[in-house]
């Protein structure tokens, strides 16, 4: 057994840019909010802000964006949110499930491997990306939480502690296994004292700094994943 890895009875999923593939959503429209300020930076910083605001609560992410760029006197973090969010409401019902998801899902699912999503994403948005995968995260997650259940944003471990908590059986951090592709995610992650695996977005991967504190183990895709090396029930020989 690799080191790192060990006997691991429950799971918790980020999602966007690991579960779903949300990421080229959030460009076009924040392409669309900052087109009317020509001069401020945006186009030849985009990756490099996207990759900032990845895994923050959204008025966070909104507040630091505008910071970077110097626009804080021309619209508060609300008024970029809800000028985003005008694009988004029409993408995001479109995310699909990123290439590993539903065979990682169903597996941890059909073996009764408890599971919980915990989200950085609002809940307006979130009902908007898994509305054509309700089924499925219905039946595979014991609890959602999302950055609406929380005070405190990624770094902060406080939304996976709260994901924790809400397992019936109260597991201990060290028996939960953590997916995330935001560094932010896994910082909150190993500050709680979890296992954590790090899945980099494929598009995201130039941009992206790597996590100041090292993940367990770190995967090209989920589709590389493999749960008998945890302790976790192995896939079929066949899958």
């Amino acid at each position: 057994m690799a080191a790192g890895m060990g006997n691991i009875t429950h799971v918790i999923f980020d999602m966007d840019g690991l579960l779903l593939d949300t990421e080229i959503f959030y460009t076009i429209a924040q392409d669309k909010v900052f087109e009317a300020y020509p001069d401020c930076g945006y186009q030849e910083r985009k990756q490099e802000l996207k990759a900032l605001m990845m895994g923050r609560k959204s008025q966070d992410a909104a507040r630091l964006v505008l910071k970077e760029l110097d626009l804080e006197k021309e619209m508060t973090p609300d008024e970029f949110l809800e000028r985003r969010a005008k694009v988004l409401r029409d993408l995001l019902p479109q995310a699909e499930l990123l290439p590993g998801a539903k065979r990682l899902l169903e597996h941890l699912r059909d073996n009764k491997v408890p599971c919980a999503l915990a989200t950085s994403s609002n809940r307006t948005h979130f009902k908007l990306k898994t509305s054509r995968h309700v089924d499925l995260f219905n039946s595979v997650f014991l609890h959602m939480i999302t950055g609406d259940d929380v005070v405190k944003g990624k770094p902060d471990p406080e939304i996976f502690l709260k994901a924790k908590d809400d397992f019936e059986d109260k597991p201990n951090a060290e028996a939960c296994l953590i997916f995330e592709d935001s560094p932010l995610g896994i910082q909150g992650a190993i500050a709680g004292n979890f296992k954590a695996i790090h899945v980099p977005d494929a598009e995201m991967a130039q941009a992206v700094k790597k996590p100041e504190q090292q993940p367990h183990q770190t995967l090209k895709s989920l589709l590389d994943f493999e749960p008998g090396e945890w302790g976790l029930p192995p896939f079929p020989a066949s899958s």
